[in-house]
């Protein structure tokens, strides 16, 4: 899938394509109501995929991914506004002030920066719930050497 083509701009890497996949992860369906288009249904898509090649589990985050889709997507259209119309527009008395389509985007992308590491779609989100849910994120064994130890003593044969 060439996201580039059809959004203008390339998507961020997540670490899908650095990592070996996990378990066998299923993606939810996007929520029936929310009525995705060909755009926004690409990108949920994406995301899923993403989320299934790094092995985490987000059966249940339809909704939220829902929300991240349509929020990326406006602040895309967002950011294409400000490089074809500006992000400033000066008044008769030479007051300047910020046009309304570079406030959605400065809005859009700081609400991306809110969902998308709680969905674990940023580097250092997934780097977290790597640690805890992999192997170095068990539990310690406090004392697994000392039983392993008195295990092997010769006494004990």
């Amino acid at each position: 899938m060439d996201m580039k083509s059809s959004l203008g701009t390339s998507l961020p890497a997540v670490g899908a394509h650095a990592v070996r996949a996990g378990a066998d992860v299923s993606s939810p369906d996007a929520p029936p109501v929310i009525g995705l288009t060909g755009q926004e249904r690409e990108v949920y898509d994406y995301i899923c995929e993403s989320l299934r090649a790094a092995g985490i589990e987000h059966v249940t985050a339809g909704m939220p991914i829902a929300i991240i889709v349509r929020t990326f997507v406006d602040w895309i259209a967002a950011s294409k506004e400000c490089d074809e119309k500006g992000r400033s527009q000066t008044s008769k008395t030479g007051w300047s002030t910020p046009t309304p389509w570079a406030d959605d985007e400065k809005r859009l992308k700081m609400e991306l920066g809110q969902w998308l590491p709680k969905a674990c779609l940023t580097i250092p989100s997934l780097a977290r719930v790597r640690k805890d849910t992999g192997i170095q994120g068990g539990q310690d064994d406090l004392f697994g050497d000392l039983v392993n130890h008195a295990m092997s003593s010769p006494a004990r044969r």
